[in-house]
């Protein structure tokens, strides 16, 4: 008899994050192209446009110029973002799994740009007062910024718990 393979059935948590990565990577893949063909719209002159402009290299325009290192590169820390979740899930509350579900959209969508276009696309932006930006760039950073957060909550909150536990067993001590 032939072993059948058995196939997890994805739950409706899956579903919801993997319909916001899609929709994440639809928004940010749909306005590159657009913008492309449509140029330059200054929403508010000098202060914020939607101008495209290519990134050849990684983050912010820092890093090599190497096509595969920042696919590469990429590859690993999203392989790396889907294990934990994969491996994790039991552990993981909602709000962490949609923050990292933020990151995964928008470093896949950057790694399509890069890959298919050789750049990634850049078109937020403020002027001279930060770098040039897109949704993906957007949201990589607002998940990862949302997970520090978390951290550090949880961080506070489990000093907190040591100083009571202290300050409890120091008293009893003391009795």
């Amino acid at each position: 008899m032939e072993k059948k393979k058995k196939i997890k059935k994805l739950t409706k948590e899956v579903w919801c994050l993997l319909a916001i990565m899609a929709v994440i990577i639809v928004i940010d893949q749909a306005l590159k192209l657009w913008l492309q063909k449509v140029g330059t719209i200054a929403i508010i002159p000098d202060v914020l446009e939607f101008k495209v402009s290519q990134n050849t290299s990684a983050a912010y325009g820092i890093g090599s110029n190497s096509k595969f290192m920042y696919v590469a590169t990429n590859v690993v820390i999203l392989g790396v973002i889907y294990k934990f979740l994969t491996t994790q899930n039991e552990f993981v509350d909602t709000k962490l799994k949609v923050f990292l579900s933020f990151i995964l959209a928008g470093g896949i969508s950057n790694v399509v740009d890069k890959m298919i276009r050789g750049y990634v696309t850049e078109f937020i932006d403020f002027g001279h007062h930060f770098p040039v930006f897109n949704v993906a760039d957007f949201f990589v950073v607002i998940g990862w910024v949302a997970i520090a957060a978390i951290f550090a909550n949880f961080t506070v909150k489990e000093w907190r718990d040591k100083k009571e536990e202290k300050d409890l067993n120091d008293n009893d001590k003391s009795k």
